[in-house]
């Protein structure tokens, strides 16, 4: 039944939810997320 399972959070949709932008594929969604979200920021000087 699953009824405690969480559901998996890799199902993206058309728009980054960190910076808000737009693509056309869900796979180009998340190609965007790794590259662009996964490494700390720089610090600004």
């Amino acid at each position: 039944m699953n009824l405690f399972k969480r559901k998996p959070e890799t199902t993206t949709g058309l728009v980054c939810r960190i910076c808000e932008m737009e693509f056309s594929d869900p796979e180009r969604t998340m190609r965007h997320m790794v590259k662009a979200h996964s490494k700390p920021q720089k610090a600004k000087k």
